[in-house]
């Protein structure tokens, strides 16, 4: 896991980013226990309660759930998760539509951008 602690993305947000990525590219599968807190914090050097509040955050979405005195595993997907993960993906198009919009780029452009982007991840994606 890289942190990158100039980002303007806080620390436990990059932490429950690249965890749920993790498990969304099924290196945790649902019913696997994700590591301790402390054995997370010390692997990428982060204060303990920074990946507690990254686990509850996770914990909210429906990602992870605690088990009480024995640890924090992957949820079965469920339809919650998917709605907060179509939040997510619309909330960062719509950042990327205002940069477009400011960028003085046309509705047109940008759905040209966004349809040839597509078209290409979906290609890289196949191949792997």
């Amino acid at each position: 896991m890289l942190i990158d602690p100039k980002s303007s993305t806080p620390i436990f947000r990059q932490i429950a980013d690249q965890l749920r990525q993790a498990i969304d590219s099924k290196v945790y599968k649902p019913g696997e226990m994700l590591p301790s807190l402390r054995a997370m914090a010390i692997d990428i050097n982060v204060n303990p309660n920074t990946v507690q509040r990254a686990y509850e955050a996770l914990e909210r979405e429906g990602v992870v759930e605690t088990r009480r005195g024995v640890g924090i595993f992957v949820t079965a997907v469920n339809r919650n998760r998917l709605n907060a993960a179509e939040q997510r993906l619309s909330q960062q198009f719509a950042g990327a539509i205002r940069q477009g919009v400011k960028a003085s780029l046309t509705p047109d452009t940008i759905r040209s951008v966004f349809e040839d982007a597509l078209r290409q991840t979906l290609v890289e994606v196949k191949k792997c």
